[in-house]
């Protein structure tokens, strides 16, 4: 099995000490590459010559201040993730740096969970970005969901239907891997909104703690480290788009929040007095079952029906087998530009085998597998069949693997090794989504990753 690409990113800060703090705190997640570089100007020649996959950059620089160097970068680079980061306590900075195009935004110190995880949430949004800007342009445009299948058309007209209603809550439902992100910036593409931002929250991401402060924000004051106000994404997204990824994590009291906000439009950040109102349209999204989660009290019948207002099951992979060579060879040309080589056919023989695969980690997982096949590729015919897993699941150990698939446990073995390999089965099983795992699983993503750890699998 192949060990995942780290994601390069850039550190631009003209104090070498934060450049070194940021650098170990990233790096040893094993996540992230990073370089660091304390001149803005030269900072923005190498992203010229050779784009990262995202930027960090601090706002107060000699030469060049922060917010020109996103000003810059985003002219050029519209897609590019770009977290900026201060020690300054001015109230107006967060929206300065929005203006100028910032993807996120915090004061200085960030702890590292949380850094790691709205990085890697930027880094996770792009490929959608740069599909639907591909395919829309600044308009919207029904094809920028991409396939010929009946259920796609569907999916199409239900982002053309909900985007022309202002306002109107959408809940999108369907497995992971199947493009809820996109069908979210598609409804707000067609939206009269769509000039204004689309931020997304991934509730899984963050603990509960911060998660509240993160939708809301919070006044000077209202924890330990709130040393300035900061704006919550709900007031990011004013007049545009909140998309709330993985719903049904949100824990009960962030629920009744969220209900009073969006039958009010009306929140208080976290340790205030002031209502503030905003105009913004909530898509939510998840791949559990919500009803099952509503029936066992985990989330609140009342908010299920506010999100509910429009609502999309979105189809499996393996439910539209006929759009998946085309899937492919879109994959096949946008990563063969991405890593800088040629656009391969793809092997004849490749699509059926990639036809006859079920695919439960769905559409992302075919992109994995065409970017892996692509990278370790040579010649001018890209063959897939070593990468899909069904036909090589060497990390399975296959011989206790049963004819017709089902995992084998021989007598003899340890609880830690039976725990070891049903794991490690599951986690082959959904392509590897964690979050899907866990819930297969019966237990918290925390839980999982603990039993990775003890088992090497990490």
């Amino acid at each position: 099995m192949h060990a995942p690409t780290r994601s390069r990113v850039l550190l631009i800060d003209d104090d070498p000490g934060q450049i070194e703090l940021l650098t170990a705190q990233l790096e040893r997640s094993n996540r992230f590459v990073t370089i660091g570089i304390t001149d803005p100007r030269q900072a923005l020649d190498l992203v010229r010559a050779d784009t990262p996959d995202a930027v960090i950059c601090d706002l107060v620089m000699p030469e060049m201040s922060g917010f020109e160097l996103v000003r810059a970068i985003r002219d050029e680079f519209p897609t590019l993730p770009i977290l900026v980061l201060t020690g300054r306590t001015d109230a107006d900075d967060a929206d300065r740096a929005f203006e100028a195009g910032a993807t996120d935004f915090a004061n200085k110190p960030v702890q590292p969970g949380s850094l790691i995880a709205r990085l890697s949430r930027a880094i996770d949004e792009v490929p959608a970005l740069q599909l639907l800007q591909e395919a829309t342009g600044r308009r919207y445009d029904p094809q920028g969901i991409l396939g010929n299948h009946p259920r796609i058309d569907e999916v199409r007209r239900f982002a053309e239907q909900v985007g022309a209603v202002p306002g109107v809550p959408a809940l999108v439902l369907g497995e992971s891997g199947t493009g809820k992100n996109l069908v979210a910036r598609a409804i707000h593409a067609a939206s009269r909104g769509a000039e204004y931002r689309f931020v997304e929250v991934n509730c899984a991401a963050l603990p509960d703690n911060l998660l509240e402060a993160e939708i809301f924000g919070y006044e000077k004051g209202a924890f330990t480290d709130a040393k300035t106000a900061k704006r919550g994404l709900a007031e990011v997204a004013n007049d545009g788009t909140l998309f709330l990824d993985e719903v049904g994590t949100l824990p009960l009291a962030l629920q009744a929040k969220l209900l009073t906000f969006l039958e009010s439009r009306r929140f208080r950040r976290v340790g205030g007095t002031e209502d503030i109102e905003v105009q913004v349209r909530i898509v939510a999204a998840t791949n559990a079952d919500i009803q099952g989660l509503v029936r066992s009290g985990v989330f609140r019948e009342d908010l299920y029906y506010r999100l509910n207002v429009a609502q999309i099951v979105l189809p499996a992979l393996r439910e539209m087998r006929s759009d998946i060579g085309l899937l492919a060879r879109h994959f096949i040309r946008r990563s063969a530009e991405y890593f800088g080589k040629p656009v391969p056919e793809l092997d004849p023989k490749g699509v059926e085998r990639l036809e006859a695969y079920d695919w439960p980690g769905n559409v992302r997982e075919l992109r994995n597998v065409v970017e892996r096949a692509l990278i370790f590729s040579k010649g001018d015919t890209l063959r897939v069949d070593p990468f899909i897993p069904v036909l090589s699941a060497p990390q399975l150990d296959t011989e206790h693997y049963a004819a017709e698939g089902g995992l084998v446990i021989p007598p003899g073995l340890t609880l830690d090794e039976v725990e070891r390999r049903y794991i490690e089965a599951t986690l082959t099983e959904v392509g590897g989504e964690v979050q899907e795992a866990a819930r297969r699983l019966g237990v918290t993503r925390k839980v999982l990753w603990a039993r990775r750890r003890k088992h090497g699998l990490l």
